[in-house]
């Protein structure tokens, strides 16, 4: 019980906190804590119970107790999932907030658990890779992926910040494998089923709603989470924002899915992009590193390889939809029901993860959007898609 409050305060939720969950605790017979504790429905009481049990703060007086419990959860009816494997809600200790996790292969990234998160309850996993020579910490800024007030179908979702590795031989810091200068040595697709392996053996989450995201060459390494046979089977929808697309790499040659898989792709670019040129660019403009398609060839292609059928007239297929969210962008959407492809094209914008405080530091020529990209499309792109439950292990 001792440990129990020194964890919480720990936590910094105070001592008037430590009381509410020391009343719990005395109001509770010894032998019913020892006993196993049933699964609650997922409804605005059970988790007013279970976080109290937990020792979580409840604001009493008025309503107000409710509404913090309904903004935490947010449970909508067909997502109130529990955890088929367990049989109890474990009332032990959770770390929430920032954590710094290595592995035992010794690769290393962030996870970021939000004061949501209920253990019983499956939450969504969300993976961001930085750009080369970027890091976690910036990722995780830059992305605007652990807002709090963020939710993946109603739920609070955890979110996980990679790191890269350097390769010498290109003179190359903290890069992804999907390009030419990535290290051949180590192998970050095992690294990142090692990273959900590992979030799942400690916290409740979701199979079906994993995703991934990421920018520049971490955008690239997402096109090419999407292309694998096994991780387009793993992840339910990917992200990737201005992407390093280099035409010989597997994210844009050679892509094959899984066997019937449809892939639901976000991609959002820069048209001032100069890194990773939205209108591409040939080898001899950029013989290093390979040529980069017209980032709207490598849509319409994603949308025929998910079975959207070409125009008569023979070439690629045209979005079926087309909208203007913002002044200076817009949206195109193949829809074929079960996936989709979307696509938003910035005006103005240059090599960045759109936000409105130009959080993106390596945005050339210009970081800035009148958007906020994950806030107002990203979260609710991911609500959309669940994987398909004939891909689960």
């Amino acid at each position: 019980m001792f440990s129990f409050l020194s964890t919480k305060a720990a936590r910094g939720t105070g001592i008037t906190i430590a009381l509410v969950g020391l009343v719990s605790l005395l109001a509770t017979s010894t032998s019913t804590l020892a006993s196993p504790v049933a699964k609650p429905n997922v409804n605005v009481d059970a988790i007013a119970e279970t976080k109290l049990q937990r020792g979580d703060q409840l604001v009493f007086g008025s309503s107000s107790s409710s509404s913090r419990i309904e903004s935490d959860i947010d449970v909508e009816p067909q997502l109130d999932l529990l955890d088929n494997n367990e049989d109890e809600i474990h009332h032990e200790a959770i770390v929430y907030g920032h954590i710094n996790r290595t592995l035992p292969s010794g690769r290393e990234y962030v996870l970021k658990v939000p004061e949501g998160y209920v253990h019983g309850v499956q939450h969504p996993v969300v993976l961001s890779f930085h750009g080369a020579g970027g890091n976690s910490s910036r990722q995780e800024i830059l992305s605007q992926l652990s807002l709090p007030d963020l939710r993946i179908a109603g739920l609070p979702f955890l979110s996980a910040f990679p790191q890269g590795v350097n390769n010498t031989d290109w003179n190359m810091t903290h890069i992804w494998q999907a390009a030419v200068y990535g290290n051949k040595t180590v192998d970050d697709i095992q690294f990142v089923k090692d990273i959900l392996s590992d979030i799942s053996s400690k916290y409740t989450v979701n199979p079906r709603r994993y995703y991934a995201s990421g920018k520049s060459n971490g955008g690239g390494f997402t096109a090419l989470l999407a292309c694998r046979p096994d991780t387009s089977a793993l992840f339910a929808a990917f992200a990737p924002v201005s992407p390093a697309l280099y035409q010989e790499a597997k994210a844009f040659h050679d892509c094959h899915p899984a066997r019937g898989r449809a892939v639901p792709i976000f991609h959002s670019h820069g048209i001032e992009d100069d890194d990773t040129p939205f209108h591409g660019r040939t080898k001899e403009s950029n013989w290093i590193y390979g040529p980069e398609p017209d980032v709207r060839d490598w849509r319409a292609r994603w949308a025929l390889r998910n079975g959207h059928p070409a125009p008569p007239e023979g070439g690629l297929p045209k979005p079926n939809k087309v909208y203007h969210p913002h002044i200076n962008a817009t949206e195109e959407v193949w829809d074929l029901g079960k996936a989709e492809i979307r696509a938003l094209s910035v005006r103005g914008l240059g090599h960045s993860w759109p936000t409105t405080e130009g959080l993106d530091l390596a945005g050339r020529p210009n970081q800035t959007a009148t958007f906020n990209f994950t806030g107002e499309h990203l979260v609710q792109f991911f609500s959309r898609h669940q994987l398909p439950e004939e891909f689960l292990p």
